[in-house]
């Protein structure tokens, strides 16, 4: 839908306007399908020094599950999380030696294109892009560890979740510098698997399919889930995650290190969709459920990783209290400023929160330039009509009737 084209006519429609307005866009994102592409043909092209492990580029993160917001301003940069997979085994080479082994090539790309040395990070490398480029892309070694995965999953009680090859598949070995023995050849490696929860995240967009036609059920189910989505094909999970995450940025801005992590939002948001075919009323599902979400296992609080119920996305919470009281501040903030929104009486006021908080290019797109620019006209009430039409008859003049709409 082109909000620029036709004017918003309900609370809906504006919220749709806002999500697209602060979506990646269409350009940006085939520029960045596009530049991880041609890393990949380069990591696995005739010369390069691990051809022979078969290296495969992929996304992670949030461009995996479409979940990508435009920067608050144009000095910022686009994260692309990338997964390079290498056929290599835990019992032939060691952590930092992958590690190496990528980089070289990495560094081989970077001079290719004339970029900066790339950096390297606890468990990736880093591109960073001509400035005008406004992208940097985070590369992390890995090996494939379906086995292993499943391994640990049994071990710790989750043997149904085990069994599901969609969300195991393709779990990963990831190179870590702090992990103890990454310099040794060894068969403890730290594990993820970013493809099993897009998986699962998908699982919870689909519940949508059949209400928003066969062609989204369809891409749906047969996408690959480590390619990413097509920025066009939008679902109103997507939608709701998107303004969440752009009401968390602002409301932190000045705060970054203990603003709430986008895999919390995410994950409690999936959960907590349930097939809602309006953005507006998926927005008041999620926000009214996503705390019932957050467990409390022998005291500590617990937002289970889907495909690994073991791991607690929320760790950080017990080192660093200020972490899980920002969560509940920012979804109590939420809670209120969407709200006011929609159960106000014109859908084309936003409250002062949210406008703050979308910023005046993103808000100009959903409502309109000229319904921003125009000063808010006064319709007369059922009330004002009575009393015009006394003050009418005391004078003699000829009313309009009061009960006639205008």
């Amino acid at each position: 839908m082109n909000y620029h084209a036709k004017p918003p006519a309900t609370h809906d429609d504006v919220l749709n306007g806002l999500a697209e307005a602060i979506d990646i866009g269409q350009s940006k994102y085939d520029d960045a399908v596009e530049r991880y592409k041609t890393l990949g043909r380069h990591l696995d092209r005739d010369g390069s020094t691990i051809k022979h492990l078969d290296p495969l580029i992929s996304p992670q993160g949030s461009f995996l599950l479409g979940l990508v917001n435009r920067p608050w301003d144009d000095t910022e940069v686009y994260d692309l999380d990338l997964v390079c997979r290498l056929t290599a085994s835990r019992n032939s080479v060691s952590q930092a030696e992958l590690k190496r082994l990528v980089g070289g090539e990495v560094l081989s790309y970077a001079k290719k294109h004339g970029m900066e040395k790339p950096d390297d990070h606890r468990r990736c490398w880093r591109l960073n892009y001509a400035e005008s480029a406004l992208f940097h892309m985070d590369i992390l070694p890995a090996i494939p560890d379906a086995e292993g995965y499943r391994r640990r999953l049994n071990e710790a009680g989750y043997g149904e979740l085990a069994r599901s090859q969609d969300l195991t598949g393709h779990a990963l070995a990831i190179t870590d510098k702090l992990h103890p023995r990454y310099r040794d050849i060894h068969p403890d490696w730290y594990q993820s698997n970013p493809t099993g929860y897009a998986a699962w995240f998908r699982q919870r967009m689909a519940v949508r399919a059949a209400h928003t036609g066969l062609l989204l059920e369809r891409q749906l189910v047969t996408a690959s889930v480590d390619q990413v989505p097509d920025a066009k094909l939008k679902t109103p999970l997507q939608k709701v995650i998107q303004l969440l995450k752009r009401h968390r940025d602002f409301m932190f801005r000045d705060d970054l290190d203990d603003k709430p992590i986008s895999i919390i939002i995410t994950t409690l948001a999936a959960h907590s969709y349930n097939g809602q075919s309006s953005i507006s009323d998926a927005l008041e599902v999620v926000l009214r459920g996503m705390d019932g979400y957050i467990q409390n296992r022998s005291g500590v609080a617990w937002v289970a990783n889907p495909v690994n119920p073991a791991e607690n996305f929320a760790d950080k919470w017990e080192e660093t209290p200020a972490k899980r009281a920002n969560f509940y501040r920012w979804l109590e903030a939420a809670r209120r400023d969407f709200a006011l929104y929609l159960k106000g009486s014109s859908f084309l006021k936003l409250p002062k929160q949210l406008e703050e908080s979308f910023g005046q290019r993103a808000v100009s797109a959903a409502l309109g330039p000229e319904t921003v620019a125009a000063p808010a006209v006064h319709r007369p009430s059922q009330g004002d009509r009575v009393a015009a039409a006394a003050e009418a008859a005391r004078t003699n003049r000829q009313p309009a009737a009061p009960w006639q709409a205008e």
